[in-house]
């Protein structure tokens, strides 16, 4: 039997960080990116029974070594992760047949357990949902690693070639 290898690039997004009114746009479910909307940022402010979360230095750097830990109880190799104060990337894989999802729900669930742990305060601390992007082939790998995860900054821990 081959033994297959899933890669994907999972974004989690602190909550209420990418508001309607956000100058490059703003994603709604089912509708993809759209252009910014003052009025429906009023209508999301209205809704929120949270103010907007923004990840400092301290909970960048418990997100990434919890996602280190996270992968290495799991078994899943994590190539790059790397926090900024609105979001988490991490480029992860495994063998076998293990959904995406369930590496996603893993994944956020125990990060959010961290998060709260390590600040000693409870969440929400990211939007709902999360963004996934399996990786097509080795190109589409290296783009991520080299180019454009690098290109977000923030705190990182990458694996070494």
């Amino acid at each position: 039997m081959i033994d297959r290898v899933a890669v994907y690039l999972f974004t989690f997004h602190a909550y209420r960080s990418w508001l309607p009114d956000r100058p490059q746009g703003y994603v709604r479910r089912g509708a993809g990116i759209l252009p910014p909307d003052p009025k429906m940022r009023a209508h999301y402010d209205r809704d929120a029974k949270h103010p907007p979360v923004q990840f400092d230095r301290t909970m960048q750097e418990t997100m990434v070594q919890a996602t280190f830990h996270i992968c290495e109880q799991k078994h899943w190799r994590l190539h790059q992760v790397r926090a900024t104060p609105t979001h988490l990337h991490a480029l992860v894989s495994w063998r076998g047949f293990v959904e995406w999802k369930q590496v996603s729900n893993t994944l956020k669930r125990r990060l959010g357990a961290a998060l709260s742990k390590a600040i000693n305060s409870k969440g929400p601390w990211f939007s709902r949902g999360s963004s996934r992007k399996q990786v097509r082939d080795r190109g589409h790998f290296d783009y991520l690693m080299d180019e454009y995860l690098p290109k977000h900054g923030g705190f990182c821990q990458r694996e070494h070639s």
